[in-house]
């Protein structure tokens, strides 16, 4: 009975790790990052999609089966700060295991067992999209939370006068206030691997010799930042639990959405540089070998990707095609009456165009024979 509380409880508070701005974001990193070969065999893996459309993809699969919720998270014990705790982890169903679950998939090492109900065999391709989508997630401080706090679910928050929770803020209104405060900023190509260079040349040689040992300091990273930055507030040095007002609420100051904003954007840097890091390691080494399509299908939005899976395009690779979207309903009604008045203005400019001159030489004669003047 515990264990089926446990699961609904994971179905409710279903899993988001950054919001779907945060997850591209963080892939149109990884793609920067990507040397040629990977690029070529995750567009191919991915039925011609790249890093950045699939970030958040597992999060999909969490609404078909409730269970893999469950992957997204590291549930840390309250006392324990230095390093993360892998523990809290039943049938290997946290983010850790699971990205070292994946990670082993796709190099052919058996490093984690974890086992998927329900008769579905994972294909390669969707190994390479979990990966993608649990590397990012690791670097959402939050998804380190205690079991205490319901990853900061149960933390009320103020933030810019909207009451919310530290889950909350860290997943999504620190990133869509950065949007609404500097959208130039936010889509003008700041993600991209140049801004975090040191830190990913360090990665990329030290990956080469440590490989999943290396995964896992990146986790106790992540752990160690949720207890001394957010759980603590960094500004004052306090624990944020003993800064709660009377109403039991914690007031985020400017001063402090400044320097969490800063850590927000450094770490999505650094987890789409990670993610590149990873799968030029995995594609290298297995390049050719890994098969497209997905044993997860009908899932929202995925629909190209199972048109891919049922056969390869008549010529080349599908993977290299434009893909195309049919507009529908009211946009189609509003595109049509634009190009249709675009067309109508133009027809008229060219009619006065062409009609011009000769309105030009009857506006002479009538004049001359106003005169009477001869012609």
């Amino acid at each position: 009975m515990l264990r089926l509380w446990t699961l609904v409880a994971g179905f409710l508070a279903v899993a988001w790790a950054w919001d779907k701005d945060g997850h591209e974001a963080i892939g149109m990193t990884t793609m920067s990052a990507l040397d040629t070969t990977a690029v070529a065999q995750v567009k191919h893996l991915t039925g011609g999609k790249d890093a950045a459309d699939v970030a958040a993809w597992a999060h999909k699969v969490n609404k078909k089966y409730p269970w893999t919720t469950e992957l997204h998270f590291q549930r840390q014990p309250s006392e324990r700060c230095e390093k993360a705790n892998f523990t809290n982890c039943a049938d290997n169903r946290c983010m850790v295991k699971g990205i070292l679950y994946f990670y082993g998939r796709l190099t052919g090492k058996d490093l984690v067992e974890l086992k998927w109900p329900d008769g579905v065999k994972l294909t390669d391709a969707d190994c390479v999209k979990y990966l993608i989508n649990l590397m990012g997630d690791m670097a959402q401080p939050m998804h380190f939370g205690t079991a205490e706090t319901d990853m900061g679910r149960n933390i009320t928050v103020l933030f810019r006068g909207k009451t919310t929770n530290l889950y909350d803020v860290w997943d999504k209104e620190l990133t869509q206030a950065v949007i609404k405060d500097s959208p130039g900023f936010w889509w003008g190509g700041w993600t991209h691997v140049q801004r975090t260079r040191v830190e990913y040349e360090k990665d990329s040689e030290q990956f080469k010799q440590e490989h999943e040992t290396l995964l896992k300091r990146w986790a106790d990273e992540s752990a160690k930042f949720m207890c001394e930055s957010v759980y603590r507030n960094p500004v004052t040095g306090k624990q944020i639990l003993d800064e709660l007002d009377s109403k039991g609420v914690f007031r985020i100051s400017d001063e402090l959405f400044e320097a969490w904003k800063r850590e927000m954007l450094s770490k999505m840097l650094v987890a789409g540089a990670r993610t590149a890091v990873v799968l030029n390691s995995i594609l290298h080494h297995r390049e050719g070998q890994l098969k497209a399509g997905t044993a997860v299908s009908h899932l929202e939005g995925e629909e190209e990707e199972e048109e891919y899976a049922k056969g390869p395009a008549p010529k080349g690779r599908r993977a290299d095609l434009p893909r195309t979207r049919h507009l529908q309903g009211p946009a189609a009604l509003m595109v049509n009456l634009l190009i249709g008045s675009i067309s109508l203005f133009c027809f008229l400019v060219l009619m006065r165009l062409w009609s011009g001159p000769d309105r030009v030489r009857q506006a002479e004669r009538e004049k001359r024979a106003a005169s009477g003047k001869k012609f």
